[in-house]
């Protein structure tokens, strides 16, 4: 079987984001030759007229879907985080840091799991503050939502006056 399938077909059942490290051990492939054909194979979907193409989180590899078909998916597939999720980074994301308190009055008995969740899937970090605790959202939020850190497209609503992130 050729490598470029191998590597494709494990990129495309991984639930998570494979490295080459991980790649070359379930190939059982010197790295050298995992990464020239990963590199290969992922040329070979940017020139592709397809929906599909890999993307780099760091140093690790996964299939997406190009953002133009995700409205037509939306329907058939299941969202990667939920809505309480989408809330609560959004809070962290306008306040850049938000303490353990406030999280905890604004989603209650959900507020353990949430930070859990976004720990564990790496879009959140926390800090130490005195007796507490700052969360703040990591390289990876800003990679996997395609956020240029700090350059937030924002615009003043015009009935409101308040700000929108388009």
């Amino acid at each position: 079987m050729d490598i470029q399938k191998k590597i494709e077909a494990i990129l495309f059942a991984a639930e998570e984001p494979v490295g080459l490290t991980e790649l070359s051990s379930i190939l059982l492939e010197d790295q050298s030759v995992v990464k020239k054909e990963l590199r290969k194979l992922i040329k070979e979907y940017s020139e592709r007229d397809t929906s599909i193409t890999i993307s780099t989180l760091g140093k690790k590899y996964r299939m997406i879907l190009k953002s133009d078909y995700s409205e037509i998916v939306k329907n058939v597939s299941k969202p990667e985080l939920t809505n309480e999720q989408i809330r609560l980074l959004t809070l962290i994301l306008n306040k850049g840091k938000t303490m353990k308190g406030e999280v905890r009055e604004k989603f209650r008995v959900q507020s353990d799991f949430l930070i859990h969740s976004l720990k564990k899937e790496g879009f959140i970090k926390s800090l130490k503050y005195r007796n507490t605790e700052i969360y703040q959202l990591t390289g990876k939020f800003y990679k996997y939502f395609n956020i240029e850190k700090g350059k937030l497209p924002v615009n003043k609503s015009e009935e409101t006056g308040s700000e929108v992130i388009e």
